[in-house]
């Protein structure tokens, strides 16, 4: 199974992003991260 994202979930990832970033940038990257992970899991385990 292929998981594509879409231009509305990237922006919306990009907008967490932003918005956990005003107060920690490094906690932000590790959430982006968390997700762009688990969307690989979805792919290998749908």
């Amino acid at each position: 199974m292929k998981v594509f994202w879409t231009e509305t979930a990237i922006n919306h990832l990009s907008s967490i992003y932003n918005y956990i970033s005003q107060t920690s940038p490094q906690y932000a990257q590790i959430i982006v991260e968390r997700l762009t992970r688990r969307s690989e899991q979805i792919a290998d385990f749908p």
